[in-house]
Protein backbone atom coordinates (compact mmCIF):
# COMPACT_ATOMS: atom_id res chain seq x y z
CA UNK A 1 0.00 0.00 0.00
CA UNK A 2 2.78 2.23 1.02
CA UNK A 3 4.59 1.77 -2.62
CA UNK A 4 1.33 2.82 -3.96
CA UNK A 5 1.11 5.75 -2.60
CA UNK A 6 4.83 6.83 -2.84
CA UNK A 7 3.88 6.04 -7.04
CA UNK A 8 0.94 8.31 -6.64
CA UNK A 9 2.92 10.94 -4.68
CA UNK A 10 5.62 10.75 -7.41
CA UNK A 11 3.14 10.94 -10.60
CA UNK A 12 1.50 13.75 -8.59
CA UNK A 13 4.81 15.99 -8.20
CA UNK A 14 6.26 14.94 -11.91
CA UNK A 15 3.12 16.04 -13.38
CA UNK A 16 3.47 19.50 -11.41
CA UNK A 17 7.48 20.20 -12.64
CA UNK A 18 5.72 18.81 -15.88
CA UNK A 19 2.96 22.27 -16.22
CA UNK A 20 5.82 24.51 -14.50
CA UNK A 21 7.94 23.68 -17.10
CA UNK A 22 5.50 23.94 -19.57
CA UNK A 23 4.72 27.34 -17.86
CA UNK A 24 8.49 28.51 -17.94
CA UNK A 25 9.32 27.83 -21.06
CA UNK A 26 5.87 29.39 -22.92
CA UNK A 27 7.12 32.35 -20.77
CA UNK A 28 10.16 32.15 -21.94
CA UNK A 29 9.50 31.80 -26.26
CA UNK A 30 7.13 34.24 -25.33
CA UNK A 31 4.05 32.20 -26.20
CA UNK A 32 0.37 33.39 -23.82
CA UNK A 33 -1.61 30.33 -25.45
CA UNK A 34 -1.13 28.25 -21.91
CA UNK A 35 -4.14 26.08 -21.89
CA UNK A 36 -5.30 24.12 -18.53
CA UNK A 37 -8.37 21.86 -18.45
CA UNK A 38 -8.73 21.31 -14.46
CA UNK A 39 -10.40 24.06 -12.74
CA UNK A 40 -7.64 23.83 -9.89
CA UNK A 41 -5.21 24.99 -12.82
CA UNK A 42 -7.37 27.61 -13.98
CA UNK A 43 -6.49 29.66 -11.27
CA UNK A 44 -2.70 28.89 -12.10
CA UNK A 45 -3.33 30.44 -15.48
CA UNK A 46 -5.08 33.61 -14.62
CA UNK A 47 -2.06 34.23 -12.05
CA UNK A 48 0.38 33.28 -15.07
CA UNK A 49 -1.29 35.57 -17.45
CA UNK A 50 -1.80 38.21 -14.80
CA UNK A 51 2.18 38.20 -14.02
CA UNK A 52 2.66 38.60 -17.93
CA UNK A 53 0.60 41.16 -18.58
CA UNK A 54 2.37 43.22 -16.77
CA UNK A 55 5.70 42.29 -18.21
CA UNK A 56 4.78 43.09 -21.10
CA UNK A 57 3.25 46.39 -20.24
CA UNK A 58 6.46 47.01 -18.50
CA UNK A 59 8.46 46.04 -22.41
CA UNK A 60 5.99 48.18 -23.76
CA UNK A 61 6.55 51.52 -22.29
CA UNK A 62 10.31 50.71 -23.38
CA UNK A 63 9.87 49.13 -26.69
CA UNK A 64 10.61 50.88 -29.91
CA UNK A 65 6.96 50.58 -30.80
CA UNK A 66 6.41 50.98 -34.34
CA UNK A 67 8.25 53.75 -36.26
CA UNK A 68 7.78 54.22 -39.73
CA UNK A 69 10.21 53.82 -42.21
CA UNK A 70 9.97 56.34 -46.01
CA UNK A 71 11.32 55.69 -48.61
CA UNK A 72 12.11 59.28 -50.47
CA UNK A 73 13.68 57.95 -53.07
CA UNK A 74 10.66 57.27 -55.03
CA UNK A 75 7.92 58.60 -57.29
CA UNK A 76 5.52 57.76 -53.92
CA UNK A 77 7.20 59.80 -51.93
CA UNK A 78 7.70 62.83 -54.33
CA UNK A 79 3.68 62.53 -55.12
CA UNK A 80 2.29 62.42 -51.73
CA UNK A 81 5.12 64.81 -50.00
CA UNK A 82 7.16 67.12 -52.34
CA UNK A 83 3.94 68.01 -54.37
CA UNK A 84 1.52 67.70 -51.72
CA UNK A 85 0.75 69.96 -49.32
CA UNK A 86 1.37 68.17 -46.20
CA UNK A 87 2.48 70.88 -43.41
CA UNK A 88 0.09 70.20 -41.10
CA UNK A 89 0.06 66.44 -41.41
CA UNK A 90 1.88 63.77 -42.83
CA UNK A 91 2.11 60.02 -42.37
CA UNK A 92 -0.32 60.24 -39.11
CA UNK A 93 1.63 62.90 -37.65
CA UNK A 94 -0.39 66.02 -37.51
CA UNK A 95 0.57 69.94 -35.73
CA UNK A 96 -1.20 69.66 -31.81
CA UNK A 97 -0.58 65.82 -31.64
CA UNK A 98 1.16 64.85 -27.83
CA UNK A 99 4.50 63.90 -27.56
CA UNK A 100 2.15 61.22 -25.56
CA UNK A 101 -0.11 59.92 -28.63
CA UNK A 102 3.15 59.63 -31.29
CA UNK A 103 5.00 57.96 -28.54
CA UNK A 104 2.47 55.32 -27.96
CA UNK A 105 2.26 54.92 -31.90
CA UNK A 106 5.84 55.06 -32.60
CA UNK A 107 8.04 54.08 -29.19
CA UNK A 108 10.39 56.32 -27.44
CA UNK A 109 12.79 58.46 -29.68
CA UNK A 110 15.41 57.43 -31.71
CA UNK A 111 17.50 60.35 -30.88
CA UNK A 112 17.63 63.77 -32.57
CA UNK A 113 18.54 65.09 -35.62
CA UNK A 114 20.02 68.82 -36.02
CA UNK A 115 17.25 71.21 -37.55
CA UNK A 116 18.86 74.55 -38.37
CA UNK A 117 19.55 75.79 -34.55
CA UNK A 118 17.51 73.47 -33.00
CA UNK A 119 17.18 69.45 -32.94
CA UNK A 120 13.98 67.09 -33.58
CA UNK A 121 13.74 63.95 -32.08
CA UNK A 122 13.64 61.16 -34.56
CA UNK A 123 11.18 58.38 -34.91
CA UNK A 124 12.17 55.92 -37.53
CA UNK A 125 12.36 58.01 -41.05
CA UNK A 126 10.01 60.69 -39.36
CA UNK A 127 10.86 63.43 -37.11
CA UNK A 128 9.02 66.29 -34.67
CA UNK A 129 10.00 69.57 -32.67
CA UNK A 130 7.93 69.64 -29.64
CA UNK A 131 6.76 73.31 -28.27
CA UNK A 132 6.93 73.63 -24.37
CA UNK A 133 3.43 72.31 -24.12
CA UNK A 134 4.78 68.37 -25.75
CA UNK A 135 3.23 69.05 -28.62
CA UNK A 136 3.84 68.61 -32.66
CA UNK A 137 5.26 71.93 -33.86
CA UNK A 138 6.99 70.64 -36.64
CA UNK A 139 7.06 67.55 -39.05
CA UNK A 140 9.88 66.12 -40.69
CA UNK A 141 11.09 63.15 -43.08
CA UNK A 142 14.68 62.05 -41.55
CA UNK A 143 16.10 59.65 -44.13
CA UNK A 144 19.47 58.00 -43.42
CA UNK A 145 22.03 57.56 -45.75
CA UNK A 146 20.89 60.01 -48.78
CA UNK A 147 23.03 61.94 -50.33
CA UNK A 148 22.40 65.16 -51.63
CA UNK A 149 23.44 64.19 -55.57
CA UNK A 150 21.28 60.81 -55.07
CA UNK A 151 18.38 62.78 -54.11
CA UNK A 152 18.44 65.38 -57.03
CA UNK A 153 19.04 62.76 -59.61
CA UNK A 154 15.60 61.53 -58.78
CA UNK A 155 13.56 64.62 -57.56
CA UNK A 156 15.56 66.86 -60.05
CA UNK A 157 17.08 70.42 -60.01
CA UNK A 158 16.19 72.42 -57.09
CA UNK A 159 14.94 75.38 -57.53
CA UNK A 160 17.61 76.89 -54.42
CA UNK A 161 20.51 74.87 -53.77
CA UNK A 162 23.17 76.81 -51.25
CA UNK A 163 25.05 75.36 -48.41
CA UNK A 164 22.36 75.94 -46.25
CA UNK A 165 20.38 73.22 -48.00
CA UNK A 166 18.23 73.13 -50.83
CA UNK A 167 14.24 74.31 -51.45
CA UNK A 168 11.78 72.93 -54.13
CA UNK A 169 9.13 74.98 -55.35
CA UNK A 170 8.17 73.75 -58.94
CA UNK A 171 4.63 75.71 -58.36
CA UNK A 172 4.46 79.64 -57.52
CA UNK A 173 0.88 79.35 -57.60
CA UNK A 174 0.54 76.52 -54.56
CA UNK A 175 1.04 77.42 -51.11
CA UNK A 176 4.34 75.38 -49.75
CA UNK A 177 7.56 74.45 -50.89
CA UNK A 178 9.80 71.62 -49.96
CA UNK A 179 12.62 73.05 -47.59
CA UNK A 180 15.89 70.29 -47.18
CA UNK A 181 18.91 70.73 -44.45
CA UNK A 182 21.91 69.32 -45.70
CA UNK A 183 25.43 68.40 -43.80
CA UNK A 184 28.62 67.07 -45.50
CA UNK A 185 26.50 66.17 -48.84
CA UNK A 186 23.77 64.38 -46.98
CA UNK A 187 20.07 64.78 -46.48
CA UNK A 188 19.19 65.36 -42.95
CA UNK A 189 15.30 66.39 -42.95
CA UNK A 190 12.59 67.20 -45.35
CA UNK A 191 10.33 69.85 -44.31
CA UNK A 192 7.14 71.09 -46.45
CA UNK A 193 6.55 74.31 -45.34
CA UNK A 194 4.87 77.77 -46.11
CA UNK A 195 6.17 78.86 -49.23
CA UNK A 196 9.25 80.60 -49.27
CA UNK A 197 9.57 83.82 -51.60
Amino acid sequence: MKKIILGMVLVALLMTVGVFGIIAYNVISGDNRIEFSSSQNASQEKSHKDSNRSSKTSESNHSKGNPPKIDVQTTQFSLDFMNSDVRNEFNGVALGMSRESIESEFGNSDGDVAVGQSNAERYGDLAVTYDSDDKVKNIYVAPSNISVEEFKSLHGTPTIDDNDGLVYDDNPNNDFSILITTENGEIKTIENVDQIP
